[in-house]
């Protein structure tokens, strides 16, 4: 395994000397990343990639066929528009991780921030802690599992995909255009090999599926939050 010390490298050139060692070496390992951004961004390939510390943005941003693992924490857009591959992430990790993703699997070992799996076209993305406001927020496609808490709005306005949930909770919590059901077999044997792989204490029978409402259009709902009559006021527009 070669190892490649970032500090020394620099953000400019670090994606171009990862790209270099993978074509010696099929497994790496990165140290004194130092939370710079765009570790992995854009690397097609086979291969895998250990990295020892945490990333800051865009970590596996665009990522196709390599497997990557982060031993500590990653910041936003994590795996955005991700094509295939792995992406483990092993502590948290901050909003919008997931965007985009149209194939391969993440996976966040502990807590994710807001709208993880916006706009989600297709892949897998498991949080094993909680997930916040807006999970999977108008996902065209793809699987969301969430197996800790999920927060207000989940679902809101999705066109296709699912997300999977054992938040008991959940039906509070979802936005328009969906609703929770039960899953089907084909679906609990998915999740049950995906738990195996990535050596997940769950089970698919703890979980429900939450789905988008598709009755021919999708049906629309105008969001407007729900502001207090004195935070109301402050935004209140005054004429004449």
């Amino acid at each position: 395994m070669e190892c490649l010390d970032i500090s020394c490298i620099g953000s400019t050139n670090m994606n171009a000397a990862i790209k270099d060692a993978l074509k010696r070496d099929k497994e790496l390992k990165l140290i004194n990343v130092n939370s710079m951004h765009n570790v992995c961004a854009g690397i097609i390939g086979e291969g895998s990639i250990i990295i020892e510390d945490s990333t800051g943005l865009y970590t596996g941003s665009y990522l196709e066929g390599l497997s990557v693992r982060v031993k500590g924490n990653v910041g936003w857009y994590a795996g955005d528009d991700m094509m295939d591959g792995e992406l483990v992430i092993e502590k948290n990790t901050g909003c919008n991780v997931g965007a985009y993703i149209n194939g391969g699997t993440i996976v966040i070992y502990g807590n994710t921030g807001s709208r993880v799996g916006y706009g989600m076209k297709g892949g897998n993305i498991i949080v094993c802690g909680n997930a916040g406001r807006w999970a999977g927020i108008m996902a065209m496609g793809g699987e969301l599992i969430v197996l800790g808490e999920v927060g207000q709005r989940c679902g809101e306005s999705m066109y296709s995909g699912k997300i999977f949930t054992r938040d008991p909770e959940t039906e509070s919590k979802m936005g328009d255009n969906v609703f929770l059901d039960v899953l089907t077999e084909e679906e609990k044997s998915k999740l049950d090999g995906l738990f195996l792989k990535y050596e997940i204490n769950a089970k698919s029978c703890e979980f429900q599926v939450i789905r988008p409402v598709l009755s021919g259009r999708h049906e629309y709902k105008l969001f407007k939050p729900d502001l207090k009559p004195e935070l109301a006021k402050k935004y209140t527009v005054k004429r004449g």
